[in-house]
């Protein structure tokens, strides 16, 4: 086991400045096999202990391994304290460092400074999207679906991540990152097989159009599963009459 590291805030500032200002020196970086370390004295120790060697497996065109690398990532940071997982410091250096290969396999686009600062770092530092990051989408996948109470502990979270974007559509909306939300997404999903047989993946953005909309008026927090359940199935209609062309009913 190896004390975690994580970036310094003024470091992250330093590459995110550089990136949006276009600078090629610091785009050429990301082509390289692997990140050269600008400063010496950017890096802090989490004092969080972590295995010395995580090996993820290498995402292909055919494959891309979400699910199997999110349960590695997770159970190799199982222990990682709320606070500590929300740190853009520790996602950043992740994926930077010991991640690199898997990040540069998943998201190779590393010719625009845009797809950077959006796989490479976390967005709104102030208010994490943790959605987003090549390593944090990961963690948070896993914590927010693991269910130990089912036969198969990680079912909700085989099926958060069988769609491309269906991760960041549940993970990203108003309702952030609130456990009952995404069980009871995801299990009225599963319940309704169905009701989901098509246009899957459009219905899913529909529903979660709806319910960010509904957030902005009702704190989902104070609700338990079974209640957002119900406020699902008030949308039942919309789904049943999805258009897929335009997204809308």
């Amino acid at each position: 086991m190896i004390y975690q590291k994580v970036f310094k805030k003024a470091y992250i500032e330093h590459l995110v400045k550089r990136l949006e200002n276009n600078d090629s020196s610091i785009l050429n970086f990301y082509s390289e096999d692997s990140f050269t370390i600008l400063d010496e004295n950017c890096l802090i120790d989490a004092r969080i202990s972590v295995p010395e060697t995580i090996n993820l497996s290498i995402p292909n065109e055919k494959d891309k391994y979400d699910f199997e690398n999110a349960k590695i990532i997770y159970e190799a940071y199982a222990d990682l304290p709320l606070i500590k997982a929300s740190d853009p410091g520790l996602w950043t250096y992740l994926t930077h460092g010991p991640f690199w290969k898997y990040t540069k396999a998943r998201w190779p686009n590393v010719n625009k400074s845009s797809y950077i600062l959006e796989h490479w770092f976390v967005k709104n530092p102030s208010a994490p999207d943790l959605s987003r990051n090549a390593v944090s989408s990961l963690w948070w996948g896993v914590y927010l679906t693991l269910d130990k109470t089912r036969q198969n502990p990680y079912e909700l979270t085989e099926m958060l991540f069988s769609m491309l974007d269906f991760n960041r559509t549940l993970i990203s909306g108003v309702q952030g990152r609130n456990r009952n939300f995404t069980h009871a997404v995801l299990e009225y999903i599963l319940e309704k097989p169905d009701l989901f047989s098509t246009q899957k993946e459009g219905k899913v953005r529909l529903l979660m159009r709806r319910m960010n909309f509904t957030g902005g008026y009702k704190l989902f927090t104070t609700l338990d599963k079974e209640q957002i359940k119900e406020l699902l199935q008030t949308f039942q209609n919309d789904l049943l009459h999805y258009v897929e062309e335009d997204g809308k009913v």
